[in-house]
C-alpha cells in the first residue's frame, strides 16, 4: 500500500472519529403530529420562498434524517408513551393515572403540583412515574450518563427539581408592566412560557460545557393548544415557535465545543386527532356508570368532573374524587364504597376497574342479612349463598392471602433495613441529597404498601373464616369484611358479561329446593353490550354519528381458551378480547417463537365464558365491520387474498409492515402491548437492601402491585369523540389506536447521520433509545433493549 493511500485512509479514519457523536440533545415535544409536520415542512411560504418551517427543513431534511413512519407503541397516551421513549422498555405504566385494586391508592402521573411541594418538603425526589420505574429497576435513558454529564428539563419522567429554573422563570413573568400583569390575571397567569424560555436559556448555556453529554428539552405547548382549538393559525403559531427554538438550539450546537460530535433529535410521544371543521365531541362515562343501566356505581376519578362547579375542583392536590350515583341501589348514600375506578385521561380512551362482581354479591347479601324482617327460609338461603360464593373463591383467595403474608414479611424486613440505612448517619438527613431523599421515599412507599395490603389480606381472611353462625344481624360488620375503596380481584370475562349490580326487582328468590336463585335474585349488567349500544340523542355534528364508543377490549385468560382453540393456535400468554358488537368480535392471540413475537387476529362471534371458566365462541369469516376494520381498509399492505393473509399467524414485523398505514395504524401490536405482562424473572429489581433469599418473594410482590393497576375494560372512543371528565377538549384529542393519534415525529441530525435521508420503513417507540446509543457508539448488550436499532441511521 502506498504511503499516499495510507495517509488518505488515516485522514478518512480521523474524520470519522472526529464526527463520532459524543453528545445527544433530545427535544421532546408533547403531541406533535407527524402528518401535520410533513405537510408544513414541504409547504413554501410565498413571502420568503422557503419552507413554512425553515429550521426543521434545514436541520433535518437538508442536513439530517427523518423517520417518516414513527409510531407510538401501545396507546397514544402521554405517560405510557413517554415511559417507553424514556426507557426503551415495554410498558410498565399503562395510563395517565392508575389505581390499586386492593387499597385506595392512586398513581397520578401527570400532576406536577404534589411532586414540587413534596420535593420542597423533602418527601419526594422524583416524579411519580420515575418512582414506579425505579421500583422495577428500569433506568431512564439519562441514567446512562453520569449526573454531572447530563442536563435535564422539567417533564413527566423527571428526576429532581431545578429550583433555579422555577425561580428565574417566575421572576421573568412577574417583573413585567403592571397593566400587562393585570390583563393576564383576568384569564390566569401562564407560567409555562416563562419556564420554557428559562429552560431554553439554560440548555444553550449547558451546550458550552463539553463535559455534558446528554441534554433534553421538553415542550408541552402544542399538545395544550391543540386540545383547546382546531384552528389552523393557532396550531401553526405554536409549531412555528417550535421551529424557531430548534433554530436557536441548532446555532448554539454549532457554536459549541462538540459541534461536530453532537446529535440533535426531535421526538414526540403521540400525534393529535385534530381536524379543521370538526370539533371533538364529549361523552360522559362517569354518568353512564352512575346510571341505573350502567350499574348505579359510585365512580372514582383523579379530577373533579365537569359537572362539579366548585372551588374544590381547582385543588391540584386531589387525586381521589368520588362522584356518587343517585341511582345506586344497595350502596345508596354510601359514597365511601366506590365500585368503579375510572381513568378517562388521554381522552380518546378510558380504562375502568370495577369492583369484583362476587364481592358485590357478598356485600348485597350481607346487607340483606342485617335486615330483621326476613323469614327463616330466606335467611337460611342467603347465609348459605354467602358461604357458597366464598367457597367458589376460596382456593384463589386463600392463595392470595398466603402469598401476600409471605411478601409482607419480606417487605417488613426490607423496611427495617431501610430504617437502618436512614439512621446510620443522622447528621446528613436534615438536608438530604437526592439519593437520601429516595431512601425516604422508598421507606414511605413500602410502609404505605405494608399497611394497605395487610388490611386487605386481613379482610379477605375474615371472609374465609366466616361461619354460618357469624351471619346474624348483630354480628355482621361489613367494613371488616369488605374494605372501603378496595376493588378485590380483577373481574373475569364471564363476570363482566354477567356483572352483579344489585338486587333485581323480584327481590330474594328461592329455588324449589330452598336455595337462593342467583339468576333471578341479582340484577346483572353485560358491560360489553352496554358500552357498544351507547347512543347519543343530540346529534350536533352529523359526520360524527351517534355512537361515541368504538370498541371495548379486555384480557382473556390463556387457560380459559385452552379447550376452544386448536393446539397450534393456543397462545402462550393471556389473549385480548376485542368487542365491537355482538356480531363483530375478535381475539388477539400471541406466541413467542424463539424470541420473536407472533400474533394472530381471529374474528369470532358469540364469545362467552361459562360458570366453569371456559371460553366458548364461534369462528367468523373475515368481513367488513370487525374492530380495527382491517379487512376493508384500502391501506392494508398484503399480497394475495387479504382474508387468507389475515387468517394466519405473522411475526410482529410483518404485521407492522402490513398495517401501519391503515386507519388504526399498528393497533394490533398496540393492543398486545397494552395487555402484555412482564414475566417476573425479566424484571431486574433493586433489592440490595433485602436478604437475598427474599428477592424472589419481593419480585413477586412488585409484579403483583403492577397487576393490581390493570384495567378490567379498555374503552376506545369513536373518531373525534372523547371522554375527558374535566372538560371535553374541542380542538382535538389522542389516546386511541387511530393513525392520526399514533403517528409521531422522529428526526435527527448531526454526528455521522447522513444528510437528506428519508426513512420509510416503520419503527416505534422501542427503537429510540437503542438507536441513540448506537449513534453514540454505545450499543447496549444484546437483550438489554427489546426494540430494533434504526439501521438506516447507522449503516450508511
Amino acid at each position: 500500500m502506498t504511503s499516499a493511500r495510507m495517509l488518505l485512509i488515516a485522514l478518512f479514519t480521523a474524520a470519522i472519529l472526529e464526527a463520532q457523536a459524543k453528545r445527544v440533545v433530545l427535544v421532546k415535544v408533547d403531541g406533535l403530529p407527524a402528518d401535520r409536520i410533513e405537510q408544513l415542512i414541504q409547504q413554501i411560504d410565498p413571502e420568503t420562498g422557503r419552507s413554512v418551517l425553515p429550521w426543521m427543513h434545514h436541520i433535518f431534511l437538508e442536513r439530517g434524517a427523518w423517520v417518516q413512519n414513527f409510531y407510538v407503541r401501545g396507546i397514544s397516551l402521554s405517560a405510557p408513551s413517554w415511559s417507553m421513549l424514556d426507557t426503551g422498555q415495554h410498558l410498565t405504566i399503562r395510563g395517565n393515572a392508575e389505581f390499586d385494586r386492593f387499597m385506595p391508592l392512586v398513581y397520578d402521573y401527570l400532576n406536577f403540583f404534589p411532586f414540587y411541594v413534596g420535593y420542597a418538603k423533602l418527601r419526594r425526589a422524583d416524579m411519580p412515574g420515575v418512582e414506579v420505574l425505579d421500583q422495577f429497576g428500569i433506568p431512564l435513558f439519562q441514567d446512562q450518563f453520569p449526573p454531572d454529564a447530563r442536563h435535564e428539563s422539567m417533564q413527566l419522567f423527571q428526576r429532581g427539581v431545578a429550583w433555579t429554573t422555577l425561580r428565574d422563570s417566575v421572576k421573568s413573568q412577574v417583573t413585567r408592566p403592571a397593566r400587562e400583569l393585570l390583563n393576564e390575571w383576568q384569564t390566569g397567569l401562564e407560567m409555562a412560557p416563562g419556564i420554557d424560555r428559562e429552560e431554553e436559556k439554560e440548555l444553550i448555556a449547558a451546550l458550552a460545557d463539553p463535559m455534558i453529554q446528554y441534554l433534553d428539552y421538553y415542550l408541552g405547548d402544542y399538545d395544550h393548544t391543540a386540545h383547546l382549538t382546531n384552528d389552523d393559525s393557532s396550531q401553526l403559531a405554536v409549531i412555528k415557535h417550535l421551529d424557531a427554538r430548534l433554530g436557536q438550539i441548532w446555532n448554539a450546537i454549532q457554536a459549541s465545543p462538540l459541534a461536530a460530535q453532537t446529535v440533535l433529535a426531535v421526538v414526540s410521544d403521540h400525534g393529535m386527532n385534530s381536524s379543521r371543521g370538526t370539533y371533538s365531541q364529549g361523552y360522559n362515562l362517569v354518568k353512564l356508570f352512575n346510571s341505573a343501566a350502567g350499574g348505579g356505581h359510585h365512580v372514582v376519578t383523579v379530577r373533579y368532573p365537569l359537572t362539579e362547579y366548585k372551588l374544590s375542583g381547582l385543588d391540584p392536590f386531589v387525586s381521589w374524587v368520588v362522584t356518587p350515583s343517585a341511582d345506586a341501589s344497595y350502596l345508596h348514600n354510601q359514597n365511601d364504597y366506590p365500585t368503579v375506578l375510572l381513568d378517562p385521561d388521554g381522552n380518546e380512551r378510558a380504562s375502568a376497574q370495577l369492583r369484583n362482581s362476587d364481592l358485590n354479591a357478598i356485600h348485597i347479601l350481607l346487607l340483606q342479612l342485617k335486615r330483621k324482617d326476613m323469614d327463616s327460609a330466606q335467611r337460611s338461603a342467603v347465609k348459605k349463598a354467602v358461604l357458597e360464593i366464598i367457597d367458589c373463591n376460596r382456593a384463589r383467595w386463600a392463595s392470595t392471602v398466603a402469598e401476600l403474608n409471605e411478601e409482607l414479611r419480606a417487605l417488613l424486613k426490607a423496611i427495617e433495613r431501610q430504617k437502618t440505612i436512614i439512621a446510620a448517619d443522622p447528621k446528613s438527613w436534615p438536608k438530604p441529597d437526592r439519593n437520601n431523599m429516595r431512601h425516604l421515599v422508598t421507606l414511605d412507599t413500602w410502609q404505605t404498601n405494608e399497611r394497605g395490603y395487610k388490611d386487605y389480606a386481613r379482610a379477605i381472611q375474615r371472609l374465609l373464616d366466616l361461619k354460618e353462625a357469624d351471619l346474624e344481624p348483630g354480628r355482621i360488620h361489613i367494613e371488616n369484611l369488605i374494605p372501603k375503596g378496595a376493588m378485590g380481584d380483577p373481574n373475569s370475562l364471564g363476570q363482566l358479561q354477567n356483572y352483579v349490580a344489585g338486587v333485581s326487582g323480584a327481590g330474594l328468590v328461592l329455588t324449589a329446593d330452598g336455595s337462593l336463585d342467583f339468576e333471578r335474585t341479582f340484577n346483572r349488567v353485560n358491560y360489553f353490550t352496554l358500552l357498544s349500544n351507547v347512543r347519543v340523542r343530540n346529534l350536533v355534528q352529523r359526520n360524527l354519528g351517534v355512537a361515541p364508543i368504538d370498541f371495548v377490549a379486555a384480557r382473556v385468560s390463556r387457560e380459559a381458551l385452552a379447550s376452544s382453540l386448536d393446539p397450534g393456535d393456543r397462545p402462550d400468554s393471556d389473549a385480548v378480547f376485542v368487542y365491537g358488537d355482538d356480531r363483530h368480535e375478535a381475539l388477539l392471540l400471541s406466541q413467542n417463537r424463539e424470541g420473536v413475537l407472533w400474533l394472530r387476529y381471529l374474528p369470532v362471534r358469540d364469545l362467552a365464558q361459562d360458570t366453569g371458566g371456559a371460553i366458548h365462541f364461534s369462528a367468523a369469516p373475515w368481513a367488513d365491520g370487525f374492530p380495527l376494520h382491517l379487512f376493508e381498509d384500502p391501506d392494508l399492505a398484503v399480497s394475495g387474498d387479504r382474508a387468507s393473509w389475515l387468517n394466519m399467524w405473522h411475526p410482529e414485523r410483518e404485521w407492522f409492515e402490513a398495517v401501519h398505514r391503515t386507519q388504526y395504524s399498528n393497533g394490533v401490536i398496540g393492543l398486545h402491548e397494552m395487555f402484555q405482562r412482564w414475566q417476573p424473572e425479566a424484571i431486574p429489581l433493586p433489592f440490595q437492601i433485602a436478604d437475598k433469599e427474599d428477592w424472589p418473594v419481593l419480585r413477586r410482590f412488585a409484579e403483583r402491585r403492577r397487576r393490581l393497576t390493570e384495567s378490567d375494560l379498555l374503552i376506545l372512543a369513536s373518531d373525534h369523540w372523547n371522554f375527558n371528565v374535566r372538560g371535553f377538549n374541542p380542538g382535538g384529542n389522542h389516546g386511541s389506536f387511530l393513525r392520526i393519534s399514533t403517528h409521531s415525529v422522529l428526526m435527527a441530525s448531526g454526528g455521522r447521520i447522513p444528510a437528506g435521508l428519508a426513512i420509510g420503513r416503520p419503527y416505534d417507540s422501542l427503537s429510540l433509545i437503542p438507536t441513540l446509543l448506537a449513534l453514540l457508539d454505545r450499543s447496549p448488550r444484546d437483550g438489554t433493549y427489546p426494540g430494533p436499532v434504526i439501521q438506516e441511521l447507522i449503516n450508511h
